[in-house]
């Protein structure tokens, strides 16, 4: 299975599709992961808020896939104030991956001090701990204190975005920045009607493909990264078997019509602000 890739602001090249490992307990991780490489996917996204970095990195180091062949993401969600506590969750994360560097290291969430935490991730990356770096969750009130103020412009914002969600301002925002939106839970969690929406479906039936896979690929077609979550391998494989097919103007201006303009997954998200008085 050959994926496209993105290649980022800073040249790194990142594959369009990717496994997210979220909610999957540590002990199936590496399992999981393995399957994964064995279908065909090269990016992982974890987190030190899903406390399984180290199935991860176990499973990285078990694969006999030469490692820069493999993009791995992790992100870190603690509130740092101070470039040495900011070192401190970047430790404890590479610590547990057990990896000599991270492909891209993510600020999961606008918290703390974004800008200290900011500026320490761009000198981990001139030593060349991270082959890049980006932010998580960072809605326009927040993204310019990191934009505004970077000697590194960060490649990805990795945010909630579905054919529900589409994010099609967030799109537009971000371009004159060059960074690329990034898809967390790009089938809407499994939920809200995706995989069997009608629109979805019948767009499906014309390319022998399902719902989700038309869901996933409206997203890849229009520049957005995804990372959809899975711990069954049938799924790994639907969910990169999207590459067979482009869908036409007309569908995708179908699915544009699906679109709710808002959050569907319950997790906050333009909600996520930034407030000064947590400094």
């Amino acid at each position: 299975m050959n994926i496209p890739y993105n290649k980022l602001n800073n040249g790194v090249q990142m594959p369009m599709v990717g496994l997210g490992v979220y909610d999957i307990p540590n002990r199936d991780t590496q399992r999981v992961v393995e399957e994964a490489f064995e279908e065909g996917y090269r990016s992982i996204d974890t987190a030190a808020m899903y406390e399984n970095e180290d199935g991860v990195g176990a499973a990285v180091r078990a694969t006999g896939i030469p490692r820069e062949e493999l993009f791995i993401t992790t992100k870190i969600c603690e509130p740092c104030f101070s470039e040495k506590e900011t070192l401190r969750a970047v430790e404890l994360s590479m610590r547990k991956l057990g990896l000599e560097y991270a492909d891209l290291m993510l600020l999961h969430w606008p918290v703390g001090d974004p800008t200290v935490m900011w500026h320490t991730l761009e000198d981990l990356y001139r030593r060349g701990l991270f082959r890049a770096i980006g932010v998580s969750n960072f809605y326009p009130n927040a993204f310019p204190m990191i934009a505004d103020r970077a000697e590194v412009m960060p490649v990805v914002n990795q945010c909630e975005c579905s054919v529900l969600y589409q994010q099609r301002k967030m799109v537009e925002y971000l371009k004159p920045y060059d960074v690329v939106l990034e898809a967390w839970s790009p089938l809407a969690e499994g939920r809200h009607g995706v995989a069997t929406n009608p629109v979805l479906a019948k767009i499906g039936a014309r390319y022998g493909k399902t719902a989700a896979q038309v869901a996933l690929r409206f997203l890849v077609q229009n520049g957005i990264i995804i990372i959809p979550k899975t711990s069954h391998r049938v799924r790994m494989r639907e969910n990169i078997g999207i590459f067979g097919f482009e869908l036409s103007k007309n569908e995708m201006d179908e699915i544009r019509t699906l679109d709710t303009g808002h959050n569907v997954t319950g997790w906050p998200s333009d909600a996520l602000t930034y407030d000064p008085k947590d400094i």
